[in-house]
């Protein structure tokens, strides 16, 4: 199991991934999106290169085991305004049919260490919804630490926002 930046190697998988959360998740915010231009636009993401009004450098690797794309976890070099409420540091998700199986636990724990040694960061703020036990789950296991539980207007509708800071 290893962590890599986004390769077309993997693309195939990644398409894979894409299919089954459009199947088995329609509604949900997808981080999985447009193979075509993925690993041009994490490169630029991570350099800072052309980042949409209020967007923050980040670097995106990929979960793969037994070379298999398995997830995505997205890492945020800094804050900003909404981050800070929504979305923190570090987003990621696993791709349906390998939900439930270890690999989000340990994905974010190998994030942790880049965090650390290459971003400098002492601790890092993760968000999930207040429904996602899953995701509750994997950053308490982390070592996350609720602060607390804010509202949030977003697109998909009121949400309730759970903010964890991890200690690294």
């Amino acid at each position: 199991m290893k962590l890599i930046r986004p390769h077309r190697k993997f693309i195939q998988s990644y398409i894979e991934a894409i299919e089954e959360d459009e199947l088995f998740r329609p509604n949900a915010e997808m981080i999985f999106s447009e193979p075509e231009t993925i690993i041009e636009r994490s490169y630029n993401f991570e350099h800072g290169i052309n980042l949409p009004i209020n967007y923050v450098r980040a670097t995106a690797f990929w979960l793969i085991d037994k070379e298999k794309f398995i997830g995505e976890i997205n890492i945020r070099h800094e804050l900003n305004s909404f981050l800070i409420n929504y979305g923190g540091n570090i987003g990621y998700e696993i791709r349906h049919s390998e939900c439930f199986k270890g690999y989000g636990t340990k994905m974010l724990s190998m994030a942790l260490i880049y965090c650390k040694e290459t971003l400098n960061l002492n601790k890092v703020l993760i968000t999930c919804d207040d429904d996602n036990i899953g995701s509750i789950k994997i950053i308490e296991t982390n070592g996350g630490i609720l602060e607390n539980k804010v509202k949030n207007s977003l697109l998909r509708g009121n949400i309730i926002t759970r903010r964890y800071w991890i200690n690294i």
